[in-house]
């Protein structure tokens, strides 16, 4: 009997083993478990949309990158930005990778904090590695893998024995930082072989080998860490970001930090079942960001959203906003609505709306300029989505569609269909 389950077991090892061996191929396809792609956001931006990426600083300043990683995060303990910092640099410079990568996927991943779990798969700590998948090519401290050169496999090496490769210490900042970089560099010289060998989604960069494993599913994983990288070198100084739109003789900028941004949902979308349209667009972004003006302008609003027939109340001081519970708001939650002044051709002058506000950081009769800060992403006002910035453009009191006036810095193809723009 024991014999039995031993040879059954044996032959559904053997015959996975060859499910996932392509013809030629020496090594069981890695696929990252616990996450799944996104087809419909995938669809809505294609790599052939993005502009290129802004090129990393031939020499890194650790003062300003520990400042740019702090700003990145959100709050750090005392000292933590500059350890980070030294380990980021000093372990991208060892592995021959960008160490500005590398600080998107510790907040892309995990939100910066080190000792993160995976609640939908095993992904572990700051950059979510998947110890599982690496665990038949990184063992007794070397990283081994295969590549096709001259139209023949040849193994490589890396030898990555500061720590040991377990668990318990990808939950600390330091061995995780490590390990992440000798697997970007492994992903990067690798990638060209893996995208000849394995069916893949279009993408742009090699880092959707580290999201995904051997075959990329989605490219929209990919776009979120360039989203961050690119607010990373933003703040380190080293990117002035997209240069402003010129929108009927007034110059406008992106809403948030690290353009080109994705619309998720377009103006005219169902809601409620139908009972209602979407009367803007929703910016993905996470919670915090910091949101900025998009022009110089005047705040004509900033406050709550509350149903019935005071719907728009304004709000003096930051802490009267805790007055109103955030179940007892309207759609709109907090937001903030400025007045641009008007446009060439235009009797009426452009305005804009950000809402579902966590925080609001200007009041009513405030003078604020082009990307001035004035709040951060929430999710006040919403029901069921996660958080993201709701963006709505007036000219008077016409509607406007912010991602057509916005186009290039915010980017996304919506459906033939507005019904299914959701």
């Amino acid at each position: 009997m024991v014999e039995d389950v031993r040879r059954t077991t044996a032959i559904l090892v053997l015959a996975l083993s060859i499910l996932l061996l392509a013809p030629g191929r020496p090594w069981r396809a890695r696929r990252r478990a616990g996450v799944r792609p996104n087809h419909i956001l995938t669809e809505r931006v294609l790599p052939a949309d993005w502009p290129s990426e802004p090129r990393t600083p031939a020499r890194i300043d650790h003062a300003r990158f520990a400042r740019a990683l702090h700003e990145l995060c959100g709050f750090m303990p005392p000292g933590r930005d500059e350890r980070w910092a030294t380990w980021i640099t000093q372990y991208a410079q060892e592995f021959d990778v960008d160490p500005f990568l590398i600080g998107a996927l510790v907040h892309r991943q995990s939100r910066c904090l080190p000792d993160a779990e995976n609640v939908e798969g095993p992904g572990l700590g700051l950059t979510q590695i998947h110890r599982e998948m690496y665990a038949e090519q990184l063992r007794d401290g070397v990283l081994r893998y295969r590549v096709i050169e001259n139209d023949r496999w040849v193994e490589r090496e890396r030898r990555v024995d500061r720590f040991p490769f377990a668990g318990p210490r990808l939950l600390m900042a330091e061995p995780n930082i490590y390990f992440a970089a000798a697997i970007l560099a492994m992903w990067k010289d690798q990638h060209e072989t893996l995208d000849g060998e394995f069916d893949q989604q279009a993408h742009r960069h090699w880092v959707s080998h580290f999201l995904w494993g051997d075959a990329v599913r989605s490219d929209w994983e990919e776009e979120r860490v360039f989203a961050d990288r690119r607010r990373l070198l933003e703040y380190y100084g080293a990117h002035q970001g997209m240069a402003p739109l010129r929108v009927r003789g007034v110059e406008m900028g992106c809403p948030l930090d690290g353009c080109p941004r994705v619309v998720l949902s377009w103006l005219g979308a169902e809601r409620e079942g139908g009972a209602r349209e979407h009367r803007g667009i929703d910016v993905d972004s996470l919670p915090g960001e910091p949101v900025r003006a998009i022009a110089d302008g005047l705040v004509t609003f900033a406050g709550v959203d509350l149903p019935g027939h005071r719907s728009h109340v304004q709000v003096a001081r930051a802490e009267e906003y805790e007055r109103y519970g955030r179940r007892d708001l309207g759609a709109g939650g907090r937001y903030v609505c400025i007045r641009h002044g008007r446009g060439e051709g235009d009797d009426a002058s452009l305005r804009s709306c950000s809402m579902h506000l966590e925080t609001v950081e200007v009041r009513y009769g405030d003078r604020v300029t082009r990307g001035q800060r004035i709040g951060t992403v929430g999710r006040t006002g919403m029901q069921r989505s996660a958080a993201h910035l709701h963006l709505e453009m007036y000219t008077g009191e016409r509607l406007e569609d912010a991602s057509e006036l916005l186009s290039g810095l915010l980017l996304g193809r919506p459906p033939e269909d507005p019904r299914a723009r959701r």
